[in-house]
């Protein structure tokens, strides 16, 4: 609406966070409303590598002809089939002007070949991981369980321990996204206005973020959402600070490391407040998921220290939660058509 009444672009609207760990809920509200955004000095939700991975096991098993993603995963995890049978495979497909996938299948069965048996055997192995995938998932509901079951089947926490060896809280940073992203999904497949939980429809609502080109459609741009480190030295007509809650602003691990570091946090959040060049926004939540359980949520102490003529307070309408307040809601609707 704002968009709207002001004549704005998507690229005139900065929303600055404390943490990166913030991003994922704020890109899946901009994806629910189609609102297109960019990441500024942090990487998206959508792009980190495991994410990224398990997105193109997605993308091969809806289209096992995907050249790009399937030369991404096919062996990520490790399954033997290294750069020399990658090679042989590429060659025979541009050789047969056919797919990854076509040539892989013609390798499989080929009797007069130079394609090395074991090279042979693990080629085999993955098309049947594919295929399997392809039978469980397509046109079928129950999504985000069966994209677990594709998670545990390839092992992806054996590779990450290996890729970080010597860093598992790493490892299991990774591992957590890709919880999260099951999360996700099955939140998305859960929401009773969506009508086709599979895997199809999820492909195309995630292709708009998950795509490495940069085109901005009709000249709108994207809205910038970035942290407040990266925000410094710009200015927006608009700034959304999403989480201004005590323990986020200021930062609770933050103020863990030194009692001198409340003025940094202040210093910092002084920094966001002054991106704005015309409106500000700051939001907060009531109650935050940690983990297992919900957790109340105070505003920022720093709220209010901002002078109360400058600040405009808006709370969410409360729930409807019986059927007479929901026959009260519509009666008033109503009468302001009659």
């Amino acid at each position: 609406s704002i968009m709207m009444k002001e004549k704005l672009k998507y690229d005139d609207f900065g929303v600055l966070i404390r943490t990166n760990s913030m991003t994922r809920h704020i890109e899946e509200a901009f994806l629910a409303e189609n609102i297109p955004y960019r990441v500024s000095g942090g990487t998206s939700f959508f792009q980190r590598k495991e994410i990224k991975d398990i997105i193109s096991y997605l993308r091969v098993i809806a289209n096992p002809d995907d050249d790009v993603n399937l030369l991404r995963i096919i062996n990520t995890p490790r399954r033997g089939i290294g750069k020399s049978s990658i090679e042989h495979i590429t060659s025979h497909a541009k050789q047969h002007q056919t797919s990854i996938w076509d040539a892989m299948n013609q390798l499989r069965y080929a009797k007069d070949t130079l394609f090395p048996e074991k090279g042979r055997i693990d080629v085999e192995s993955f098309i049947t991981l594919i295929e399997y995938f392809r039978g469980e998932m397509l046109g079928k509901r129950g999504l985000a369980k069966k994209v677990r079951a594709l998670v545990d089947n390839i092992d992806y926490w054996s590779y990450l321990v290996t890729e970080y060896n010597k860093n598992e809280k790493a490892a299991r940073w990774k591992f957590l996204n890709i919880e999260h992203l099951i999360q996700s999904i099955e939140t998305w497949e859960n929401d009773p206005d969506n009508f086709d939980p599979t895997l199809f429809p999820y492909l195309n609502r995630i292709s708009l973020i998950t795509r490495d080109d940069d085109n901005e459609e009709a000249g709108k741009g994207k809205v910038n959402l970035m942290t407040i480190h990266a925000s410094k030295g710009l200015e927006f007509p608009v700034v959304f600070i999403a989480g201004a809650e005590d323990g986020l602003i200021p930062h609770a691990r933050s103020l863990e490391e030194g009692d001198g570091n409340i003025e940094e946090e202040r210093r910092l959040f002084y920094v966001a407040i002054t991106r704005a060049r015309d409106k500000l926004f700051i939001t907060s939540c009531r109650k935050r998921r940690r983990l297992q359980s919900l957790v109340e949520c105070s505003p920022s102490p720093f709220l209010e220290e901002i002078p109360q003529h400058l600040v405009e307070y808006h709370e969410g309408e409360a729930a409807i939660e019986t059927a007479d307040e929901a026959a009260d809601y519509f009666a008033q609707i109503k009468s302001k058509f009659a």
